[in-house]
């Protein structure tokens, strides 16, 4: 049997184990708050820093959309004029004002705070799920966008190839007076371009109205469901949905 100082000793060696097994354990408990409460700071940083990029997102997509919406009314106007027009009277002037850089421009997203977050492990660590999952679901989104502009973008291409091969485009310093990226409205067919060109009188290349009409198909494949008035009509309100959806999530689990 154990002697009573045996025992005493043993029973001190005892405690002194437990009070040093606790401290480590408080000690580890106090490291991981710090952890976690750094890790949160983080993530709100990455959260303003994401707020800004998606109100920029918002202002490219405003621009976008005014330049889709161009578009989508220059080809319906397009169609009307050429179906509603006798071939003798079709004007070089009217068709190159419809036809002329059937495009919208490229999404110029901004990724870096969303990139931040997801290269830091920032997504994984959110407390609220809903939010990081939303946050995933919007950048899937923005390069469904993306294949889309593609896609609008090869048609447009094939358009303006047709265009060119039934009316005279040769007008002159039109790049310098009408710049590609400069935002539009629509006005037909009282435009700037019918303004600037008035008097210059260039004939439609085209003999026959079916070559029109060939080239006018490309274009109204570019407005149809299956072109880009999806943009306008669904997929840009969606966007701009998410995105006010997305700010205001973030301001509520991340209040400056």
């Amino acid at each position: 049997m154990l002697g009573k100082v045996t025992r005493r000793y043993l029973g001190y060696a005892f405690g002194e184990l437990i009070l040093v097994v606790v401290g480590i354990l408080i000690a580890l408990q106090i490291n991981n708050w710090n952890e976690e409460r750094i890790e949160q700071q983080q993530i709100a940083e990455y959260a303003h820093a994401l707020i800004k990029d998606l109100q920029r997102d918002l202002d490219m997509a405003q621009i976008i959309r005014v330049e889709i919406d161009l578009l989508i009314s220059k080809i319906d106007a397009l169609a009307v004029y050429v179906e509603n027009t006798p071939f003798e009277e079709l004007r070089n002037i009217d068709l190159f004002y419809l036809m002329r850089t059937p495009f919208y421009r490229p999404y110029s997203w901004s990724r870096t705070a969303l990139e931040q977050i997801k290269s830091s492990g920032s997504l994984r660590q959110m407390t609220n799920r809903r939010l990081a999952e939303k946050i995933s679901a919007y950048e899937a989104f923005t390069y469904h966008l993306e294949g889309d502009f593609e896609s609008d973008r090869a048609i447009g291409n094939k358009s303006i190839e047709l265009a060119g091969s039934v009316i005279d485009m040769n007008y002159p310093d039109v790049f310098q007076n009408f710049p590609v990226g400069q935002l539009e409205y629509f006005s037909f067919p009282d435009s700037p371009i019918h303004e600037v060109y008035k008097d210059t009188n260039l004939p439609l290349l085209a003999d026959d109205v079916k070559d029109i009409k060939v080239a006018v198909n490309s274009y109204l494949v570019l407005g149809s469901y299956y072109g880009i008035r999806p943009r306008a009509e669904i997929e840009m309100p969606k966007l701009v949905t998410d995105a006010q959806e997305l700010i205001a999530m973030l301001k509520e689990e991340y209040p400056e």
